[in-house]
């Protein structure tokens, strides 16, 4: 467990990296300082415990490495051993690595900026693709729920924002039609209940919210309770 953990951190790393990139040259250069752009020596690379260490500050040039990067790997180094403490009930375990490997990292950066990048929707949707063979693909039907999609950006284009959109898009293509629609069910209920807490908390209402927090909050509660859901909604039938 431990092992899978620190994996998971690992990847949270790198793609938190990959997804603050202008270009593709992360793959082929050594990490370093986005202040400094002082070449990083491997212990400074270790997940949680170079931040923790270093104090969350470049050894170098004393500027603050942003406590988000240590967010995102404590998160899906835990989100990393859900399927060993949980059984998943879409037992699809190579996606469901896949998703939270790219949705964490997203989910936080999109909190942090309110934007998604296209090449992290991009990446995600060649990889899965390739990963699955196209399994979960349903040329007509995905064809419609995308568009669906597409129509409530256009009616609510002022609460909701395109990357939003792209990614439900995305997901449809790698994930069965009852999957993405118990994700965009459970997305905007938790999103919703988060909206009406922070305007009782606050006293406002923000025109906008980061969504893909709760993408990817849903996307894990569906792997968890898909079986069930089914049930309650098909009885069992599918």
């Amino acid at each position: 467990m431990v092992i899978l953990g620190i994996v998971g951190s690992v990847f949270a790393s790198f793609m938190y990296t990959l997804i603050h990139s202008k270009d593709s040259k992360i793959l082929t250069r050594r990490s370093e300082c986005n202040h400094c752009e002082r070449k990083l020596k491997w212990f400074e690379l270790i997940p949680i415990v170079s931040y923790l260490c270093q104090r969350g500050k470049c050894n170098s040039c004393k500027e603050q490495i942003p406590l988000i990067y240590l967010v995102c790997e404590i998160l899906l180094g835990l989100l990393f051993l859900v399927p060993v403490i949980f059984q998943l009930q879409f037992d699809d375990f190579l996606l469901y690595y896949l998703l939270i490997i790219f949705l964490v990292p997203i989910g936080l950066y999109d909190y942090e900026t309110y934007t998604i990048p296209n090449h992290m929707s991009l990446i995600l949707l060649v990889s899965g693709l390739m990963l699955s063979g196209f399994a979960h693909v349903e040329i007509l039907v995905d064809l419609i729920i995308i568009t669906i999609f597409h129509i409530i950006y256009f009616l609510f284009n002022n609460s909701i924002g395109y990357g939003d959109i792209k990614l439900f898009s995305v997901i449809t293509l790698l994930t069965p039609v009852n999957f993405i629609l118990y994700t965009f069910l459970f997305t905007f209920i938790i999103g919703g209940l988060f909206i009406l807490t922070l305007s009782l908390y606050k006293k406002m209402v923000q025109e906008k919210v980061p969504l893909a927090p709760f993408i990817a909050t849903s996307v894990i509660l569906t792997f968890l309770i898909y079986e069930d859901l089914n049930k309650i909604y098909f009885g069992g039938l599918l």
